[in-house]
């Protein structure tokens, strides 16, 4: 039995709008830096460790790296959406079917 095409897609876009705040989290964390400012964050929140009395002076730095990172990252992820879209839907293709 002949199944009917139906296609291939292209998708190069790493995330989807479910997965975007978690898989995006793990890949800024993954970069040194950052993790970095978050152990040190983290050790300031420990009151017999911290010289901030326990505030975390770290937070409004690593969150500002954070969020101009992952806005970067939802417009780069976007434009390969537009893109994969443009290449899926709107190109024309011929799909060669072996006469049987």
């Amino acid at each position: 039995m002949h199944k009917p095409y139906k296609g291939n897609k292209i998708v190069t876009t790493k995330y989807t709008l479910l997965t975007f705040v978690f898989k995006n989290l793990l890949v800024q964390f993954s970069k040194l830096s950052n993790a970095y400012f978050l152990i040190i964050m983290i050790m300031e929140m420990v009151d017999e460790i911290s010289i901030s009395a326990g505030f975390p002076t770290q937070l409004m730095p690593l969150s500002t790296v954070l969020l101009v990172s992952m806005l970067k990252d939802a417009y780069e992820d976007y434009k390969r959406y537009r893109n994969d879209k443009n290449e899926n839907i709107e190109r024309k293709a011929e799909v060669y079917e072996p006469q049987k």
